[in-house]
């Protein structure tokens, strides 16, 4: 297999440019040596997986605000203290958004997050020039890991990606999946374009469009897949995009009472909103045999930095993923 090659993946893009997949190794946290280390995936015989379910979790942490380090710390405790209740943390995945490569190192050196994750990627020079922000995604360590590569959109004026991750899980009742007892789950760690000037909704569009052909790619394949992060989804047919794709949205609006409760941007902002609040982000899921995928639970609507700072404009959204 390849994570490394021009990938069309035939998306509405009149464009000649092609999106780029790269591959990206997964670091560890090496102890001894007091430093980020590559690590080498075993072969699949020798690390067969553990788990059924993970929890999923995706964050927009904002690379705008001022402090970004202070933020990140509060992001950090956030996640542990509030989110995950104490000091081991669950098999989960964290995808995060707009991490600034200021607070990157900030991220790396918590001791949290060097004893638990694996990390990808741990070089904000793997982002887009001019390499400021981007996407990276934690996956806790006692998960089965396989691939790791990172989609560079064709179109985006706002150096937006994708991060591709495969992990392995293995089925509660193997019996429902031909016997199956290790599946391949492919998760998308996105950030697509934001606003409505100039293309915006073109890229954004197509950024989805190629985030969802990732889910079904063939190779490498995988049996199911989801993508989660920041949608930027304030267009009309922003629901309507999903279900096109034939992606399952356990969050949608129609589920719940009162949809204004489900919003995860605008709540903190203090000049006039340009855009109403919404439900920016989403978790996303390729329906396929039994995979399930719960109903997002939206936190962070109390995440504050100990200077009393929000630490994010966005609020972040925890599901669980089960085979």
């Amino acid at each position: 297999m390849s994570y490394n090659y021009p990938y069309h993946g035939n998306s509405s893009s009149s464009s000649s440019q092609q999106h780029e997949l790269h591959a990206l190794r997964f670091y560890r946290f090496h102890k001894r040596k007091n430093c980020w280390k590559h690590y080498k995936i075993p072969h699949e015989a020798e690390q067969r997986p553990r788990h059924h379910d993970l929890q999923v979790i995706t964050w927009n942490v904002d690379f705008q605000a001022p402090r970004v380090n202070e933020r990140m710390i509060g992001a950090i405790d956030y996640l542990r203290n509030a989110l995950l209740k104490g000091n081991s943390p669950p098999h989960c995945v964290i995808l995060l958004q707009e991490v600034h490569s200021k607070a990157l190192p900030v991220l790396l050196a918590d001791p949290w997050i060097q004893k638990y994750f694996f990390v990808t990627p741990i070089d904000n020079l793997k982002w887009p020039v001019p390499n400021i922000y981007g996407n990276i995604t934690l996956i806790e360590r006692s998960i089965s890991i396989k691939e790791a590569g990172i989609l560079y959109f064709a179109q985006t004026t706002m150096s937006r990606t994708a991060i591709v991750t495969d992990i392995r899980l293995a089925p509660l009742e193997p019996e429902l999946y031909h016997g199956r007892r290790d599946l391949t789950i492919r998760i998308v760690n996105t950030h697509l374009e934001s606003l409505k000037e100039g293309n915006s909704v073109e890229c954004r569009a197509d950024q989805l469009i190629i985030c969802a052909k990732l889910l079904r790619m063939e190779d490498p394949a995988a049996y199911a897949g989801i993508i989660g992060g920041d949608f930027n989804a304030i267009d009309d047919d922003a629901e309507e995009q999903i279900r096109d794709l034939r992606l399952s949205d356990p969050g949608e609006l129609s589920q719940f009472a009162d949809a204004n409760e489900f919003h995860t941007w605008g709540f903190h902002e203090t000049k006039p909103l340009k855009f109403p609040t919404c439900r920016m982000d989403k978790i996303v899921f390729t329906p396929h045999g039994d995979v399930m995928l719960d109903p997002p639970v939206i936190f962070g609507q109390n995440a504050k930095t100990e200077e009393e700072e929000w630490v994010s404009d966005h609020y972040g959204l925890l599901t669980t993923f089960s085979v």
